[in-house]
């Protein structure tokens, strides 16, 4: 009888627990990029991306997971702003009009967590550590912090981490290493261009967006294109990696072969240049009628495959003989097909000149 008694009370052990040995065969424990402890469903159904990790979702054709976005990826939260500063945007805007808004979005911007929490997601993707520690303190929603480009700058290689760490999260291993290849296979091709190269010539990048526009005086040190195309950046000299300003008499002084302005800040360049044509006419590049412009290199974070594609520009206008063969606007459709599917370049076209070289003429900066 005893003996009857001990098996019952272990098969009602057994039944009071089975749930959460299922629980635990459907759910995984993971470190993210910022090596937080998080417990994640094994087979995300239910996700929501915040600031502006959408993108990477969209290269890893994962979108059918999305149960709601921000109301930055939508054309009528927008304000005004340039979506098209964001191909992924472009390749999506009308698969998400459907989709609930769970805040307004933005750099540094919380999401409203009671719409959040309305839509059900199983996972959440953000890419600001606070953000995360909010949305799982206040709504037990497990939560994962991506380690992308930032004012700290970036690497080729964390952007493949990036990919893989996504695919891994969303069981789009299969798509997250075409990428990777596809980037290997760019980086190859430059390497291979650039071979003969020991020192390139002195470079400057202006007007590059980090949370907001910026004129002439915000660069990158640290570029990855330059590097990779063993160009001089003369920034590099003030700091390591990353985003910053640098003040304009520095510029003079080191007056750079060329220079590169990123066509989301330009309007702000060609409203400086109206106001100090004596500054810009100073400078050895535009004199010499060697600035051109370049695609939008941040916009709601890193346009990484934007990158792949002005590096090829940038390339052809450094070294003609090495990229002869280039076009880079051929170039630039080939790559967003192969992140996006589509080729959204003509639309990116309407908002941001990418591939021209500026003059000055007439008190004003002109394109052609």
């Amino acid at each position: 009888m005893r003996g009857r008694l001990f098996f019952i009370f272990i098969l009602l052990l057994m039944i009071l627990l089975l749930p959460q040995f299922a629980l635990s065969a459907e759910r995984l424990v993971i470190h993210d990029m910022i090596g937080r402890r998080v417990e994640i469903p094994k087979e995300p159904k239910r996700i929501v991306a915040l600031g502006g990790t959408l993108r990477y979702v969209v290269y890893l054709q994962a979108l059918d997971l999305v149960v709601g976005v921000e109301g930055v990826e939508k054309e009528e939260y927008m304000r005004g702003l340039r979506a098209t500063g964001r191909p992924y945007h472009l390749a999506i805007r009308d698969r998400v009009r459907a989709l609930p808004v769970v805040g307004e979005g933005g750099p540094g911007k919380l999401p409203d967590l009671e719409k959040l929490l309305m839509v059900r997601p199983d996972l959440v993707i953000v890419a600001e550590q606070e953000q995360a520690k909010v949305i799982e303190e206040r709504l037990k929603i497990p939560t994962v912090v991506l380690r992308l480009a930032g004012p700290d700058g970036w690497t080729f290689d964390e952007l493949k981490e990036v990919l893989k760490f996504v695919g891994r999260l969303l069981n789009r291993e299969k798509r997250a290493n075409e990428l990777v290849r596809e980037i290997d296979q760019f980086l190859a091709d430059v390497r291979t261009r650039t071979r003969g190269i020991s020192t390139g010539p002195t470079v400057y990048v202006g007007a590059v967006s980090m949370r907001g526009s910026h004129g002439i005086v915000s660069s990158h040190a640290g570029f990855p294109p330059f590097e990779l195309l063993k160009a001089k950046n003369v920034v590099d000299e003030v700091k390591g990696k990353g985003h910053v300003f640098i003040d304009k008499e520095r510029l003079l002084a080191w007056n750079p072969e060329f220079i590169f302005i990123d066509s989301a800040g330009l309007p702000l360049v060609r409203e400086d240049f109206h106001r100090n044509m004596k500054y810009y006419q100073a400078l050895r590049a535009f004199k010499e009628g060697k600035v051109f412009t370049l695609f939008p290199i941040n916009f709601y974070r890193t346009n990484p495959e934007l990158v792949m594609i002005n590096t090829y520009f940038i390339g052809k206008v450094l070294y003609p003989k090495a990229f002869k063969d280039i076009d880079p606007e051929s170039k630039g459709r080939e790559i967003l097909k192969k992140f996006l599917g589509v080729d959204v370049l003509d639309e990116i076209k309407k908002d941001f000149p990418g591939f021209k070289r500026v003059y000055p003429e007439g008190g004003h900066l002109h394109l052609k």
